[in-house]
């Protein structure tokens, strides 16, 4: 016998008094509820929480359960319900007029309600992280998989699709034009299930995500150094479905690299402008010096996969270091304090 309250859509207003919300969010995920921050067309639940009565959201939550769209719960009722140790209440819920809520209404229509769960667990998962047996909390990316799903759904409804050659193509072929792929669709559980050029992909995620999308023929740039050398780089441009990526990487022995991100309406050479700043930044900047030791104790780069050593490199000053060629910066500060942070490459001016 399920639990009521399985796929069932919360909202939460205050904080609990018995536990944390992080607790209260995570005992209701294990029973297959699911949390969201507003409530919306398809909140099924508010609970009321220790607060002060003031918010907009308390509010509407007070209003939507009059009017029967929603029902409202205190703390003691939402844990009872949870422990098994009392029904919900019984309430005869009414449908919201339609035009308070036309977007919801098409998204509705768009997809069925257990793809809205699914959407809204993967959202939570990405957000809040993943509790594990040891009580810590793994925080796990969880958007690039949802993401991917949804471009395999669109790609297996384009007319022009070839059923199962979108599988595992063996050429790296793109599975749409046929040129170089540049994105590998995976299912989250390493299997190749699609493969994408550049422009092919980002036709499919601006037609996903509504984006406007310019004729951007750009694919390489010149910046000049300090001493008026100009260093080539490779341009790439990336629609996600939260934004969109230009990134930058270097031609030649120096291997610099940086990213900007912006929302979906972004100017791109806007972001090109910002993107030229930071690789200016980057050629007049030296984080060590010939001997390889660091300068002024702080080092700035970029981790890379190696595949010929099968191993990881770290990037600086456009150069690449082992951890062994690192070392003697650390046996020179024996005794200090040292801080790794690690951060987007949109951050590295900062």
């Amino acid at each position: 016998m399920s639990h009521p309250y399985e796929n069932k859509l919360f909202a939460f207003v205050g904080e609990p008094i018995r536990c944390s919300r992080r607790e209260a969010r995570e005992a209701l995920d294990a029973v297959g509820g699911v949390t969201d921050e507003r409530i919306s067309t398809f909140t099924e639940y508010v609970v009321e929480f220790n607060h002060n009565g003031k918010s907009k959201k308390y509010a509407r939550a007070v209003d939507d359960d009059k009017k029967g769209y929603l029902i409202l719960l205190n703390e003691v009722q939402f844990f009872e319900i949870l422990e098994g140790k009392v029904e919900p209440p019984r309430k005869v819920k009414c449908d919201r007029p339609s035009n308070t809520y036309t977007s919801d209404k098409a998204h509705i229509e768009e997809k069925d309600w257990n793809d809205i769960l699914t959407q809204k667990r993967i959202n939570n998962m990405a957000k809040y992280g993943v509790a594990m047996p040891d009580g810590s909390i793994a925080k796990i990316d969880l958007k690039q998989f949802d993401e991917n799903r949804r471009i395999f759904e669109y790609m297996r409804k384009l007319p022009n699709q070839r059923g199962s050659d979108i599988v595992g193509n063996p050429h790296d072929k793109c599975d749409e034009c046929g040129n170089p792929a540049k994105v590998h669709i995976d299912n989250n559980k390493g299997n190749e299930i699609g493969n994408l050029c550049e422009d092919c992909y980002n036709r499919i995620m601006a037609e996903l995500t509504g984006t406007v999308m310019t004729d951007i023929s750009l694919k390489h740039i010149l910046v000049m150094d300090d001493n008026g050398y100009n260093h080539e780089f490779d341009l790439e441009f990336l629609v996600f479905d939260n934004g969109k990526q230009l990134t930058a990487t270097a031609q030649g022995m120096l291997k610099h690299k940086a990213e900007v991100y912006g929302e979906h309406d972004t100017d791109f050479h806007a972001m090109l402008e910002s993107l030229e700043r930071k690789l200016k930044y980057l050629l007049s900047t030296k984080h060590i010096d010939d001997r390889g030791f660091i300068l002024d104790g702080t080092a700035v780069g970029f981790v890379q996969y190696n595949h010929i050593r099968d191993s990881y490199d770290i990037y600086i000053d456009g150069k690449p270091y082992t951890w062994k060629k690192l070392e003697k910066n650390i046996a020179a500060h024996e005794g200090w304090t040292i801080k790794i942070e690690f951060g987007d490459f949109d951050d590295i001016v900062d």
